[in-house]
This record gives C-alpha cells, structure tokens and sequence, in this order.
C-alpha cells in the first residue's frame, strides 16, 4: 500500500514538473510589437521574474519609461526617443550588476525596436 501510495505521488510529481522544466528559462517577454507599452510591460516581466533585482534599478527603468509614454503622448517624438536612449544607457550600465545580461541584451534590442518605430 505504501508503495502504491509512494508510486502515485512520484507521478503526480512527474506530470507537474515537467511542464515546469519545459517552460522558458524567463528571458522571453510577453510582448506583441515594437511599443513602449510592449517594453514597459517587458521590465515589469524582468522584475517579476528576478532578472532585475534591484528596486532602485527597476524603478528607474520604469521612471524612463514613463517619461518616454508620456513624451509620445504629447506628440514630442524626439523627447521620447531621447528617454528611450537613457532608458538603453541605464541597461546598459546595470548590465550583469543588478540586470541579469542575458535580458539586459533583449530589453536593449526591444528598446531600439521601439526607436526604430517611432523615427
């Protein structure tokens, strides 16, 4: 009966794991195009995950962000560009610190996605 027992849980187990050790490694973003809404929600995803670890980091990314929304907003193009750029120079300098690089390097491309749309 213990085996039984023992023999089911290790199924259950199983069928729950492998999904766990098939799924992405958290470097993908759920994002469908080249918006800053699209790389807003990619540093959301980041943190979430833990490929930003810092608060300060994560915040500052966001603030950049939101300047850049809200240039775009006001139909100042070239202003939300240039926050975009701090955005990438911020990436870039936590890069392997407080950013895992590996999603430092997609956030970078998705970011200079986002700059080729808006020129």
């Amino acid at each position: 009966m213990k085996k039984l027992a023992f023999s089911i849980v290790a199924l259950i187990l199983l069928f729950v794991a492998i999904p766990v050790f098939a799924h992405d490694d958290g470097h993908t973003c759920p994002h469908s195009g080249a918006t800053i809404t699209d790389l807003s929600n990619c540093v959301a995803h980041a943190g979430t995950v833990g490929h930003i670890d810092n608060a300060g980091v994560l915040q500052g990314l966001q603030a950049k962000l939101a300047a850049a929304s809200n240039a775009y907003d006001r139909g100042q193009i070239s202003v939300a560009i240039n926050n975009l750029k701090a955005f990438i120079n911020l990436v870039e300098a936590q890069a392997g610190k407080h950013i895992d690089a590996t999603h430092a390097g997609h956030m970078i491309h998705h970011a200079q996605h986002v700059i080729d749309a808006l020129s």
